[in-house]
């Protein structure tokens, strides 16, 4: 099987390859989208629900020539990739870079981890990749180095960070500006770029929200050589695929996320086919055990509310099809509006004396929380969604890191992606969720290190509706849950609670 490198290096374009090698490529670059049964254009005949990265029979995204080199090898067939070699900088060694960092950072407050100077060397070597970075690894700094090596070797001289969100281009700016100082004190100019910011001229690095970014037109990209996208795992979004097919004169295209999705998924697929392989992977066990973030600890909340007749009607529902599909939204419709649950959630929240930060999915049950705490306490109560201004969450989050007995009140959407706070103790899964995504990055808010703490404590609160054999689905979304502590290696206890002996 023979591939050039083609399209200023964004395809592989196959030149030769056997019939047999053919039908193999197309089955390995091939991939249901999630729910795909569920998809109107499936169920109506329309579409299969696949989607392929083997294009026309000829041409497959350069990000994906490890995946077709690992089929190959799987398969025993042989395979050259014609100028693959311009995907890697070869002029650089990893004892040159490593004195290098050490010689920045001598003086400094912050001294690079092995595992940092590793990744950001990789990411330079590997000039299209993805790294996988646990929560609190020290992303930010990662990229630091990378931006200021590139820099100031000349192999960049604009470089532009895509983020998901403003509160990201602002911490990104502070962490950079933070961290040039001492010895490295580089020429370093940021433009921040999201509704509402500021021109600033002759900044060699831009920082943006891809929201604001796809609406460039296609020429403003042509001066970045050097592209990098900060939790990546966002990047199945088609604005920012927009803005990627946009970037035809980057070289480097690089992503960090936390959590890269997994292994055979059609979203990693997709994330390798803009950036390419996985490079290097830190994991939160990893960093647990080098005493660089807090252990966790999970409490599973079993809640047993429902009256029998509830649970009845529930497992009726799964008689028929088109019932099932209705029934995971009547379960979460009859968990926001349940008294019960809510009074033993909210007083489960007030007796924890520590910070805490109090996660929902549906506004309308968050405002419900919110107004019920307040009601209760006269403790500092702050709450963020997605309507909350950029200026006050930043401040709610600076009060956070200040005393104890706080608690804050955030959808997933706003606090479960790149927001950060050391002084957090507890973090509270109010709502049912059973994405791996999702999870690890909720639990990430709190990984931290703080000097009052010496551990993060996850409370994960279940809606148990089980009766003669049927299993809710909001409970089977918490025994997914529970998978992922297993792999992720967080202890966790489970404790059933029948709250109708507690209320009633």
């Amino acid at each position: 099987m023979i591939f050039d490198l083609t399209h200023n290096g964004k395809l592989l374009t196959l030149r030769d390859a056997s019939e047999i090698e053919m039908d193999q490529l197309k089955i390995t670059l091939t991939r249901k989208i999630d729910n795909w049964r569920w998809d109107p254009r499936v169920k109506k005949g329309w579409w299969n629900g696949e989607i392929s990265y083997f294009h026309r029979g000829q041409y497959v995204p350069a990000g994906l020539w490890q995946v077709v080199r690992d089929m190959c090898k799987d398969y025993g067939y042989e395979l050259q990739i014609n100028d693959l070699k311009e995907k890697f900088d070869r002029s650089i060694k990893f004892e040159e870079f490593e004195s290098w960092v050490k010689e920045k950072f001598e003086g400094h407050e912050l001294t690079p981890r092995p595992y940092q100077i590793e990744t950001a060397y990789n990411i330079i070597k590997n000039k299209c990749c993805l790294a996988e970075l646990a929560t609190s690894a020290g992303k930010s700094l990662i990229l630091y180095i990378v931006l200021a090596h590139l820099l100031e070797t000349k192999k960049a001289e604009k470089i532009l960070m895509i983020v998901p969100n403003v509160s990201l281009v602002v911490q990104a700016t502070e962490d950079f500006y933070e961290y040039n100082r001492g010895s490295l004190d580089l020429d370093i100019e940021i433009q921040q770029i999201f509704a509402g910011s500021k021109i600033r001229k002759g900044a060699n690095i831009v920082i943006g929200t891809y929201q604001s970014l796809v609406k460039k037109k296609e020429e403003y990209f042509d001066e970045y050589t050097t592209v990098m996208v900060d939790e990546t795992h966002k990047a199945k979004a088609v604005s920012i695929k927009n803005i990627l097919e946009k970037c035809t004169k980057a070289d480097r295209v690089f992503g960090v996320s936390g959590t890269i999705p997994k292994p055979d998924s059609l979203d990693r697929l997709t994330l390798m086919s803009y950036t390419g392989p996985v490079i290097s992977k830190i994991t939160a066990a990893e960093l647990i055990k080098d005493n660089y973030i807090s252990p966790v600890e999970v409490k599973v909340i079993e809640m047993n509310y429902a009256p029998e007749s509830v649970r009845e009607s529930f497992k009726f529902l799964t008689k028929t099809q088109e019932d099932r599909k209705r029934l995971l939204n009547l379960e979460q419709n009859y968990v926001i509006q349940d008294k019960t649950r809510l009074d033993f959630v909210t007083d489960t929240v007030l007796k924890i004396k520590k910070n805490q930060l109090v996660l929902f999915f549906r506004v309308d049950y968050g405002r419900l929380m919110y107004d019920t705490i307040r009601n209760k306490t006269t403790r500092r109560v702050f709450y963020i969604d997605g309507g909350t201004d950029k200026n006050l969450r930043e401040e709610y989050k600076a009060q956070m890191e200040e005393g104890e007995d706080k608690i804050l009140i955030a959808s997933f959407g706003t606090f479960s992606t790149g927001i950060n706070v050391k002084n957090l103790h507890y973090v509270s899964l109010t709502e049912s969720f059973k994405s791996d995504v999702i999870i690890r990055q909720s639990i990430g808010r709190g990984l931290r290190k703080h000097e009052t703490k010496d551990r993060l404590t996850i409370l994960d609160f279940v809606d148990d509706f089980r009766i003669q054999g049927f299993i809710n689905y909001l409970y089977r979304h918490s025994k997914v849950r529970r998978e992922i502590y297993d792999e992720q290696k967080f202890p966790y206890e489970i404790k059933s609670i029948d709250l109708t002996k507690i209320y009633n």
